[in-house]
């Protein structure tokens, strides 16, 4: 957790990726702005999936494909164009939690009064499992 000092002088996180701890730096405002649209935009249909029922197959398994295979896939593309670190190395070594905690740092550094938005899409993509 970082300190409020950090915060206002833009100090840096450490998430742990692969046993290895990485600085990352939070985004200045010209680049953050963007980054989030981006994060709002992947997103904007959650809720439609979460309310698909098994009673319509062909939306049930499109719905649990978007969440289960897309969505995440999408997620490491918005943390490692935030972080700017190498994704071939961390995808080697990195487990899937990792990334999911790494991603819960980073999206609280773009979004601090919403925080704990990522725990709860991750808390609801677990309950669709």
């Amino acid at each position: 957790m970082r300190t409020e000092e950090q915060k206002i002088i833009q100090g840096h996180i450490v998430v742990i990726l692969g046993g290895v701890e990485y600085n990352v730096k939070p985004l200045v405002i010209k680049e953050a702005a963007p980054w989030r649209r981006k994060f709002v935009e992947l997103f904007t249909n959650i809720s439609a999936l979460a309310s698909v029922t098994s009673d319509n197959p062909e939306g049930f398994d499109s719905a649990m494909k978007e969440v289960l295979l897309e969505k995440p896939d999408k997620l490491a593309d918005l943390f490692f164009e935030y972080t700017k670190l190498d994704r071939a190395e961390i995808e080697g070594k990195a487990t899937t939690i990792e990334m999911v905690k790494a991603f819960e740092e980073v999206f609280a550094l773009e979004a601090p009064f919403f925080g704990s938005a990522v725990k709860a899409i991750v808390n609801m993509e677990k309950s669709l499992r």
